[in-house]
């Protein structure tokens, strides 16, 4: 399976040599295609493998540790595990020494799945932090929280649109396989752990326009950009 997802990446890879066009045209088409790869991907996979070549697990790592958890990571690493198909809950483990708590956050899905939430969450991460010291740096810790969360909600939109045009060239077998996967992700993570999906927090206080300024930047991110930009990112996972 990291196989097949390295070939979907080099594919992405030479779309996105596309997207630097000059010809502006060229270059939207190029990136939109870009976009609803990975979800072309998945949707064909399912057709084609059976729950054999890619069971559930529970991943051995943690995707997002932290002593005090920023509400828009906790969004978007949601976000991205109910993308993909994932389930995902935080194990708090304190420190009696300190009295600190921190918190981790575990993935369970199939392998495949996990390894794309912790790409794009590991990528989209450091592009919103590049952007909001970028474009809110100055403007005070609400503004930034906003951005940070109208990015998170940009990029959610985007996913959400990316799949439905995946879905129309898909067959309804491998629709019902994918949607099915978030859902058996939870029931092995309530039978593992008696545990239920993490919810998202918002945060306590927004700026409109911060807001709106993250989430046009969010829906306008070229996913996936990062595998051609050469920043060091690879696939994590195992």
């Amino acid at each position: 399976m990291t196989t097949k997802i390295s070939g979907i990446i080099d594919k992405v890879q030479k779309l996105l040599a596309l997207s630097q066009s000059s010809n502006a045209n060229e270059a939207a088409v190029a990136a939109s295609v870009a976009n609803k790869l990975i979800d072309q991907y998945r949707l064909s996979e399912a057709d084609l493998s059976s729950e054999e070549d890619d069971p559930l697990i529970e991943d051995d790592g943690f995707i997002y540790v932290t002593g005090r958890i920023v509400p828009w990571k906790r969004y978007l690493v949601t976000n991205l595990a109910c993308h993909y198909g994932c389930a995902i809950f935080n194990r708090i483990i304190g420190n009696s020494k300190t009295n600190r708590k921190i918190s981790n956050y575990k993935l369970i899905g199939r392998k495949s799945d996990i390894q794309l939430t912790r790409y794009m969450f590991s990528w989209l991460s450091m592009e919103c932090i590049r952007l909001s010291e970028k474009e809110a740096y100055g403007k005070g810790r609400v503004f930034v929280a906003s951005y940070c969360q109208g990015f998170v909600t940009g990029v959610k939109q985007q996913l959400s649109h990316s799949r439905n045009e995946a879905k129309q060239n898909a067959t309804s077998a491998s629709i019902i396989k994918i949607d099915a996967r978030e859902q058996e992700a939870n029931q092995l993570m309530n039978k593992l752990h008696n545990l239920t999906n993490v919810k998202n927090l918002s945060a306590s206080k927004m700026d409109p326009r911060a807001f709106d300024a993250g989430m046009n930047r969010g829906k306008n991110i070229h996913l996936g950009s990062a595998i051609s930009e050469g920043r060091g990112i690879k696939m994590l996972g195992h």
